[in-house]
């Protein structure tokens, strides 16, 4: 079954499951931490000291980055990818019924006496499939189409010098599946071959011209489906999938080969995903292939695994047990350095932890001055619940050290959906859109974009996608959910929703999914377009748009140089609520508040907190992307009715993102805070 039917539907409830965690104990581990921080000045003295910030990244000088993720290797996909149908075939099974994958197999891979093989289903109507198929193998047999619609054979050719069979089979426009029989084989038969309409029998290319022309548009691939990543078992490097396989439809996934010779012939960046349990001398050799093999200056960003977050999927277990016999095994582990023992919190920890440790074998490799440019690791997590990816972030950053040392950037996974609409049957197309529009300008808040975005920058990271698009999954109005993917109306949905995720600071977006799919069924409707031939479709038009047009403007809220109110705090959008009101004046000792800025002049600036008070003795602390500006700064006092503006704290901040965060370290009568002024003091 393709992974993309069990990705997302789990999601929401996943989200309500953590998210109760983190109230429960999110917030308050996280203040009791800042309330526990060291003094670093008992008294504020306004000095010379200049406090030089650089930014998570300069937004603006960012070219907008579309990637996508690609189809997995199936029979059933309609994308085709490889021009030998074998690569994508499922196991080989008996004559009669070959879908059974009941065939003996040979150490080699190749069947022992007759058998069959699914070479292609779900076709019909696919453009890309009409033509004559010229087979090949080595060996002698009959060969004879099962369950195959529209297809004319010819006869068997054989030359008994060379052992050579050949045999050209036509499929018409009304083909669904195709499938062969070998029987009348002896032994068995090997090195078979089934090359596509239009290519060299002799000397076929590996990929295909339509799939490489589709996926050109894309300045990054993601091979997660093409790894198989989700519940893959492999452990040892001698477990992975190699050329000399027969077929690659299989739980682990294509050779590393071809996605290196894929992005060598495409001069794409690859994102690739290791296996959930694969051991240290997999990653390094891994590392080592890809040093040897893979063009210098194709980019490579490495994911742990997929959503280990996702109790769906076999890792996310597979983790978290490691980590629990991790502890019991080594009283003194990293991942209980606080004494932090529990499930939860050892296992979300594991996943930075291992993380951190493939960083560290690939810089052994490739040296550290490939890390972070052409060796990128990535710490994804769930996007719609910031507090797991803090868990992760804020362990390394106190057991290791900055996690810009380890990772490249934050990732989590956007989509845009119909909520409970989703699996409701009757809809029209346009409900359907409507549906989707309104989730889309829902995002900011469901996802929680300017936390997300404000937490990386705090560790001085950008944010990624490591998927995202439209999510049209569910039983429900299938007929309308497949007209609103070809109305002109997506095309706008799609660019706003990517111009939304950009203007909000994210970067890297991973489009899920690249290539052709089925949208008559219930599984959703993923990928661009339901034919590579047909390349003007409105979520294609989006993409090339986006890739043309789209600018990084960050039109948010808290640019600098400039004021802006202190109730726009991260994750407190407008119209204001009074909770939201009364949250800036109680605060409690070891509170915070962060603030997402946006410095668009680089230089010295003069911090000014706008503040009213009715006693003295009130102190806060300052800190910007994870480091101390100043401790125990009392605000002045001259009634809750006067907001004063307190003495300027000098700060360098370079151009781009930032995190402010503003913790309550003593308060005697409660403060009210109701402006933030950064004033440009000089530029360099």
């Amino acid at each position: 079954m393709n992974t993309a039917i069990i990705i997302l539907e789990i999601k929401k409830l996943i989200y309500y499951i953590t998210i109760l965690c983190s109230m429960m104990n999110g917030l308050a581990f996280a203040e009791k931490n800042d309330r526990n921080r060291p003094n670093k000045q008992s008294d504020f003295v306004i000095s010379s000291r200049q406090h030089e910030l650089n930014s998570t990244y300069d937004i603006s000088r960012l070219k907008v980055a579309i990637g996508a993720n690609l189809q997995g290797i199936t029979d059933y996909s309609r994308t085709n990818s490889y021009v030998n149908l074998i690569h994508q075939a499922r196991r080989y099974g008996s004559p009669e019924q070959p879908w059974d994958e009941k065939a003996i197999l040979g150490d080699d891979g190749w069947p022992i006496g007759d058998f069959g093989v699914v070479l292609m289903t779900k076709q019909k109507n696919n453009s890309e499939i009409t033509g004559i198929y010229k087979i090949g193998f080595s060996g002698r047999a009959e060969v004879t189409t099962v369950a195959t619609e529209d297809a004319t054979i010819f006869p068997v050719r054989y030359d008994p010098i060379t052992n050579q069979s050949r045999v050209d089979i036509a499929l018409g426009k009304n083909t669904d599946k195709f499938m062969l029989k070998f029987t009348n084989t002896g032994f068995g038969i090997k090195n078979l071959k089934i090359i596509r309409p239009g290519y060299d029998f002799n000397n076929p290319p590996l990929f295909t011209r339509p799939f490489l022309e589709h996926i050109d548009r894309f300045e990054t691939l993601r091979f997660m489906d093409w790894l198989r990543t989700n519940n893959n078992p492999v452990v040892y490097w001698s477990d992975r999938s190699t050329i000399e396989r027969t077929h690659y439809a299989t739980e682990r996934g294509v050779p590393w080969e071809h996605i290196i010779e894929l992005a060598n012939q495409t001069k794409k960046n690859i994102w690739i995903n290791i296996p959930i349990a694969a051991n240290d001398d997999y990653v390094k050799q891994l590392a080592s292939l890809l040093l040897k093999k893979l063009n210098r200056n194709i980019k490579i960003y490495i994911e742990y695994s997929n959503e280990i977050w996702n109790s769906h999927f076999n890792q996310h277990a597979i983790n978290f047990d490691l980590a629990e016999k991790e502890v019991r095994s080594t009283p003194n582990s990293p991942l209980a350095y606080d004494g932090k023992i529990d499930r939860w919190t050892v296992g979300f920890r594991r996943i930075a932890k291992r993380g951190k440790e493939i960083s560290d074998i690939f810089r052994a490799v490739y040296g550290e001055k490939a890390m972070m440019n052409t060796v990128n690791p990535i710490f994804a997590s769930q996007i719609a619940n910031p507090y797991t990816t803090a868990l992760g972030l804020d362990f390394l950053s106190e057991y290791y050290g900055p996690p810009s040392q380890y990772f490249f950037a934050v990732a989590g996974a956007p989509y845009f959906n119909l909520g409970a609409q989703q699996k409701v049957e009757g809809l029209s197309t346009e409900q359907v859109l409507d549906g989707l529009d309104g989730s889309i300008k829902r995002l900011h808040e469901i996802y929680k974009y300017e936390k997300n975005v404000a937490l990386a920058s705090w560790y001085r990271l950008p944010y990624f996608a490591y998927e995202g698009g439209p999510d049209t999954f569910g039983s429900g109005s299938i007929p309308a959910k497949k007209a609103s993917q070809l109305h002109p109306r997506m095309e706008i949905l799609c660019t706003t929703f990517l111009e939304n995720w950009f203007a909000s600071g994210g970067g890297l977006f991973m489009w899920f999914t690249a290539g052709a799919g089925d949208w008559d069924k219930k599984f959703g409707a993923w990928e661009l377009t339901t034919d590579l031939k047909i390349s003007n479709t409105p979520k294609i038009r989006c993409i090339d748009k986006a890739n043309n047009l789209l600018k990084t403007d960050f039109p948010g809220r808290n640019k600098v140089p400039g004021s802006f109110p202190a109730i726009a705090y991260v994750g407190n959008y407008p119209p204001y609520s009074d909770k939201s009101r009364s949250i800036l004046r109680r605060r409690y000792e070891g509170a915070y508040l962060d603030y997402l800025i946006m410095i668009t002049i680089p230089g010295m600036y003069d911090l000014v907190l706008h503040a009213a008070s009715n006693k003295s003795g009130n102190k806060v602390n300052i800190r910007i992307n994870n480091r101390d500006i100043i401790s125990d700064f009392e605000l002045q006092s001259q009634g809750w009715e006067k907001h004063v503006a307190n003495q300027s704290i000098p700060v360098r901040l370079e151009k781009g993102l930032h995190t402010l965060r503003i913790i309550t370290y003593r308060q005697t009568s409660g403060i009210d805070l109701s402006q933030i002024t950064m004033r440009l003091q000089s530029v360099p």
